[in-house]
């Protein structure tokens, strides 16, 4: 039996050993990559078993009877979706949750398909794991961080007292959460010391598949860490109207990204990994994020070739760790 090169980076990544038991979430049209995973986890000695979200019954609002009384028996879970719903968010949260209460490690990816699979899933991760530590190693010491990029952006935020967290596919800790695929390092800023600019190039995670990659540049105005001005075209329309919601246009995030073979796409599982991009968000920042912002609306802003400046210090040149 040949494994593919994603599914053993999947078990890799879970840090799954014998004797351990790993449960595979996913929908219809992952099937066969779920039961690929699986065959990794056996062939690691751990035991497997698959949950298939019938598309019939999505969008869902509670995890099911199987979930619930399967998690507490998982030591591993991963959750792939190719089909997302907004209205799904909560439902996902809870299962986060439960695994946190229960200690089992959990990784998430959405919108998946074959591309991120044989791409973005079969990077080098311990290339990836290197980067990552390397940028947050370099980043921990600023008080103040300046993002610019070529379609004019440029943001400056504070993220003193606030700690750097790594995105690099590594889940072996208990209750663990992570992001597969993985591949950046972020923050969450003061949420109210982001001052100046920043110009969305590339996608925004609106929840509106015809609108992810922007129809034209967004330029997102920042005072005192809130959102004063949105200009652009439909895109922008669609996020003036999302940040009307509770706590929405509050910086939340600040996200480097560190996947080499990552591809801009219009998907934020991909986008804000891509080497050489940064990401902003709004919004929700709390539990993993280490912010203190509630808001139904965590929404990824993703900008192309950017630099990035520590205490007023090139840093981080598209990618390139600057010595």
């Amino acid at each position: 039996m040949t494994i593919p090169a994603f599914a053993r980076t999947a078990v890799d990544c879970l840090a799954l050993r014998p004797d351990e038991r790993f449960l595979m979430i996913c929908d219809d049209p992952l099937v066969e990559a779920g039961l690929a995973v699986a065959d990794a986890a056996i062939a690691r000695g751990a035991s497997a078993l698959i949950t298939v979200l019938p598309l019939a019954a999505r969008p869902l609002s509670e995890p099911s009877r199987g979930i619930l009384s399967a998690i507490p028996e998982t030591d591993a879970v991963l959750l792939w979706l190719q089909r997302m719903w907004t209205e799904e968010v909560q439902w996902r949260r809870s299962i986060y949750d439960l695994c946190a209460e229960t200690g089992a490690r959990i990784a998430f990816g959405g919108a998946m398909d074959q591309g991120i699979l044989a791409n973005e899933m079969s990077a080098d991760y311990t290339s990836i794991r290197e980067r990552t530590l390397a940028f947050a190693a370099a980043l921990e010491p600023a008080q103040s961080i300046r993002v610019t990029g070529r379609s004019g952006t440029d943001l400056t935020v504070a993220v003193a007292g606030r700690d750097w967290k790594l995105d690099d596919g590594l889940v072996d800790q208990p209750g663990q959460f992570a992001n597969l695929p993985a591949g950046e390092v972020f923050i969450a800023p003061l949420e109210t010391e982001a001052n100046g600019v920043l110009v969305v190039d590339c996608s925004l995670s609106l929840g509106d598949p015809d609108l992810t990659m922007v129809d034209e540049p967004v330029h997102i105005h920042f005072e005192a860490g809130r959102v004063v001005a949105v200009e652009g075209g439909r895109s922008a329309a669609a996020f003036r109207e999302l940040i009307t919601q509770p706590g929405a246009d509050v910086i939340a995030e600040l996200g480097i990204g560190t996947n080499e073979k990552a591809r801009m796409q219009g998907n934020v599982m991909t986008d804000e990994k891509v080497l050489g991009s940064i990401h902003a968000a709004v919004g929700y920042n709390l539990g993993s994020y280490g912010g203190i912002n509630d808001s139904p609306v965590h929404c990824d802003c993703c900008v192309a070739d950017a630099d990035v400046y520590a205490d007023g210090k090139l840093l981080i040149e598209k990618g390139r760790l600057v010595n």
